[in-house]
Formats: structure tokens, C-alpha cells, sequence
């Protein structure tokens, strides 16, 4: 009996220090890993859409402002579970359970399945995160951590130790991210004033039975190489090294039967990255490019069939497999 006694008794304890390290290593661990990637990276096409959309409902159109602000609290809810025992496993449930809300909006409510942005540009499908994130929050809720009696959660320390690490995380957030905010609106010698610091199209809806001219996308186009208001034409907005963009134009484009005029989306607000950059199959294609200075987030390929200056359909991140928009 005594034996039993004492093994349950280790057991215990061995179950309480993986709930420990759990919580208060592993979790916020993962955690200041996302934020750190999305801080550094300072762009908002780490953001999933919902959250753009969403700070757009509540009249929050600065992107910058919105990635600063929501990686600062990420490290809030990081600073609980490093320095407070008390609100540790809280603060936990709470940051991974919005995560998995987040990430269920983007996968069933926007069909996003390739990449939510949770380590910044270069991020793990939605799925994979939801797996992991659901995975971590259950064993926080399962595995109860063995009572904390450390020095650093006597008296105002861990209060203390919770502002400092916030003030800090915050500032360096906010410094890093806003920095990468400031474009240069001259192109060719000729200033942009109307150039934003990040864009979306959010209403893509919105442009059927348009004329392009009152767009604001076609009118940051560098140069358009020919009149787009003639006839029926396709125009494509693509990235160098988009895989489904390069499938489209494989598949349908190699031979062109209907004007199409291609527009390269730089890849930050620096410029063009040609590394890994693939071969364009449309040789007849005119090509151009958007103005570099704007985070540009546009799920690629954006295809826009036109009549006569008129949208016909528009469609961002067009399926290769079945477009949508190839109407002849």
C-alpha cells in the first residue's frame, strides 16, 4: 500500500512538472515564436483577411496599426504565463482559444486553407496550426501544473516582471512594424500621393459592371502598355513566384486567343524578388507592374476579364483546375 502510495505520489509530481513546462515554457514558447516572425516581418500579409476585414468594421484601416496591436497583446497574454502562476494556465486558454477561432473563420468562413500567416509570410497551412494550437490547448486544460512557490511570484514581482516584459514587447513591436510603414511614393520621378501603405481588395464583388478607370487598383498600375479599354481582355495580377499563377498561365495562356495584359505584384514594399522566379509561358502577353511602395495582400491570381473598360468577372486567388473567370 505504501509502494502504491508512493508511486501515485511521483506520478503526480511528474504529471505537474509536464504541466508546468506546458504552460509556462512550451505555450509561450509557441507563442513569442508567431509573434516575433509576425513583428520582425512588419508586413500585413501576415494577418489572416478575417482580421483585416474585422478592423475594417470597427473603421481600424490601418493594417500596420492593427499587426502592431495585435502582436503586442499576444506578448501580454505570453507576459501571464511567464511571470504569473495564478493567471498562467488563464491567459493560455484564452490566447489559443481565439487562435483556433481565428483559424477556423479563415478556413471555413474564407476558405483559406493554404496559409494563415501565423509565423508571418512564410507560414504552416491553417490546418497544420489548428492541429497544433487545439493540441497545446487541451493539454493545458488537461494537465494540471504543480504549484508555483518561486520567488519571482511573492509579492508585486510578478506584477512588476508582467508590466516590464509588456512595455518592452510592445515597443519593440510597435517600432519594428510602424517603421515598415513608411513607403516612398515617388516612382519614376512622379509622386504618388494617393499610393496607400497597404491594400486589399475587399470589395472585388463590387466590380462587376465597373469600368476600370474607377478602380483604384488599375490606377496604380506603372504603365498600362496598351489601351485596356478595347474590346475583351483578360488582365492578371500575379506574383513571380505564385505556383498557382504559373499553372494558369501553363494551362490556358501559352497561346493566347484573347488580349492579356500580366501585372506583377512586388513582393514588399522594397521591390521585386526574382529569386525562385518562374518562367512566363505567355510570350504574346504584355506585361507591367504595380507601383512599388504599398504591402500589397492579394491572393494571386487575381484574374479580371473585360469588355470595352467594363469588368465582366473578377476573381482573386482563381482556381487553375476550373477558372472561374475565362470567359471568351
Amino acid at each position: 500500500m505504501t509502494e502504491s502510495k508512493a508511486f501515485a505520489s511521483k506520478q503526480a509530481i511528474l504529471v505537474g512538472w509536464i504541466g508546468t513546462l506546458l504552460i509556462r515554457v512550451a505555450v509561450p514558447a509557441w507563442i513569442i515564436f508567431g509573434a516575433l516572425q509576425k513583428a520582425l516581418g512588419g508586413t500585413p500579409k501576415s494577418l489572416p483577411r478575417s482580421i483585416l476585414d474585422a478592423g475594417s468594421t470597427f473603421g481600424i484601416n490601418d493594417h500596420f496599426l492593427v499587426l502592431a496591436s495585435l502582436v503586442s497583446i499576444e506578448f501580454f497574454f505570453v507576459a501571464f504565463m511567464l511571470f504569473s502562476p495564478k493567471f498562467a494556465k488563464l491567459s493560455g486558454i484564452v490566447m489559443l482559444g481565439i487562435f483556433l477561432l481565428v483559424l477556423s473563420v479563415e478556413m471555413f468562413g474564407y476558405g483559406n486553407f493554404e496559409s494563415c500567416g501565423c509565423f508571418g509570410e512564410k507560414s504552416m497551412s491553417p490546418m497544420a496550426m489548428f492541429a497544433i494550437d487545439f493540441s497545446l490547448l487541451l493539454g493545458i486544460i488537461l494537465i494540471k501544473p504543480r504549484p508555483s512557490n518561486g520567488a519571482l511570484s511573492k509579492g508585486n514581482r510578478s506584477l512588476l516582471l508582467i508590466a516590464t516584459f509588456t512595455v518592452i514587447a510592445g515597443v519593440f513591436t510597435f517600432n519594428s512594424v510602424l517603421n515598415r510603414k513608411t513607403i516612398d511614393t515617388t516612382t519614376d520621378g512622379v509622386t504618388q500621393t494617393n499610393l496607400p501603405a497597404s491594400w486589399y481588395p475587399k470589395d472585388i464583388g463590387d466590380w462587376i459592371g465597373k469600368d476600370i478607370h474607377s478602380i483604384d487598383l488599375f490606377s496604380w498600375v506603372k504603365e498600362w502598355p496598351h489601351d485596356i479599354s478595347d474590346g475583351k481582355q483578360y488582365v492578371i495580377f500575379y506574383s513571380l513566384t505564385c505556383d498557382h499563377c504559373e499553372a494558369l498561365l501553363w494551362e490556358y495562356f501559352e497561346f493566347l486567343t484573347v488580349p492579356t495584359t500580366l501585372v506583377a505584384i512586388p513582393q514588399s514594399t522594397d521591390g521585386f524578388n526574382y529569386d525562385g522566379a518562374f518562367e512566363n509561358p505567355c510570350m504574346d502577353c504584355d506585361t507591367t507592374e504595380l507601383l512599388i511602395g504599398t504591402d500589397w495582400i492579394i491572393g494571386t491570381p487575381l484574374l479580371v476579364a473585360i469588355d470595352n473598360g467594363i469588368v465582366k468577372c473578377a476573381t482573386e486567388n482563381e482556381n487553375y483546375e476550373a477558372p472561374a473567370c475565362l470567359v471568351h
